[in-house]
């Protein structure tokens, strides 16, 4: 099923919200059995051996009238390991949760304080909404535990919404449990409707094309990014993913100028912090399937916010049980 059929029924955040799906009487073991012939359409018993998966992509992301690229890694080392490391290509704009993020059992891999970049552009601070902004003040032993709690639980969503759509499972941590929901219909055929959640209040819905029993598309809720200025030059937006920073075109800024642009932006990502998230509908598209290391594999995916694109992805390459150094699973928590 080609998903853009799909999107002319409706709006994107329409479909995934349930207006297309026709609720019918939960079945025994349906969701079992619907996942079961999807995991052997995309790999068979190579995914019951799956120990470790990494995948190489390009991604470029609009935020409001912003736009960068970057290149992405995503690691996985079954049952309890996720890594994603982004590197921004080009100077000037950098997304707060790019760098190195993700956890290890219950550690998180993200770095918890602010810093600098080179080119002009700033790192504000890592992770999502739910940890504090960096403000020179050093978190009690309390607020540490429960960002790292707060950043592992984003992590394993993050690895679980890109797994369901990749293997029609989520990451094993997460712990999820998997409900039939119904059908989803369009021009082009229908489609199966999985409810997957867990007990850390993680939920998305997986739709899976009845035809080729291959993933279509996932969604699920999440904060709405939010656009503010920083100061001359500056802009910050904020959302579920973290913060983008971008300093505008323009003269080298000095060392001086720099720190105030950085402070501005603190003060102001303060300020939307005490403020409560609006929720959006968000969804991830997974299609252009093609054989490789003995697995079908999307190498398109494209996520949207209330029906507009806001991250195109090219997957590059993609490993079947690579061996993973252990040291890169070693970050700081």
């Amino acid at each position: 099923m080609n998903y853009r059929a799909v999107a002319s029924v409706a709006a994107a955040a329409a479909i995934a919200f349930a207006q297309p799906v026709i609720y019918i009487a939960q079945e025994a073991n349906k969701a079992v059995a619907i996942l079961a012939a999807s995991r052997k359409a995309i790999g068979d018993k190579k995914l019951d051996s799956l120990k470790t998966f990494s995948v190489q992509a390009g991604l470029q992301r609009n935020v409001s009238n912003m736009q960068f690229n970057a290149e992405v890694e995503l690691v996985l080392d079954l049952p309890d390991k996720y890594l994603r490391q982004e590197t921004p290509l080009g100077s000037g704009m950098v997304m707060s949760g790019g760098g190195l993020s993700g956890f290890s059992g219950d550690r998180t891999l993200q770095k918890l304080s602010a810093g600098s970049m080179p080119g002009g552009g700033m790192m504000i601070r890592m992770g999502g909404m739910g940890a504090p902004a960096a403000s020179g003040e050093k978190p009690t032993p309390e607020q540490m535990e429960q960002m790292t709690k707060s950043l592992v639980r984003s992590s394993q969503g993050e690895a679980s919404r890109f797994m369901l759509g990749w293997f029609a499972m989520a990451h094993p941590a997460s712990n999820a449990e998997y409900t039939y929901a119904g059908e989803a219909e369009s021009p082009d055929g229908k489609a199966y409707v999985i409810d997957v959640k867990n007990e850390a209040n993680f939920t998305a819905r997986l739709f899976i094309d009845q035809q080729t029993s291959l993933p279509l598309m996932v969604t699920y809720k999440a904060p709405q990014p939010r656009v503010l200025g920083a100061g001359p030059g500056v802009q910050v937006a904020a959302g579920g993913g973290g913060h983008v920073v971008r300093q505008n075109a323009g003269p080298e800024p000095t060392e001086e100028e720099r720190k105030k642009m950085r402070e501005a932006a603190e003060k102001q990502i303060q300020e939307l912090q005490k403020q409560p998230p609006v929720l959006a509908d968000y969804v991830i598209y997974f299609e252009d399937w093609r054989d490789a290391e003995g697995v079908k594999f999307p190498f398109k995916m494209r996520r949207a916010t209330d029906g507009t694109t806001t991250e195109e992805w090219t997957v590059n390459k993609i490993k079947v049980n690579p061996k993973v150094d252990p040291r890169r699973f070693a970050g700081e928590s």
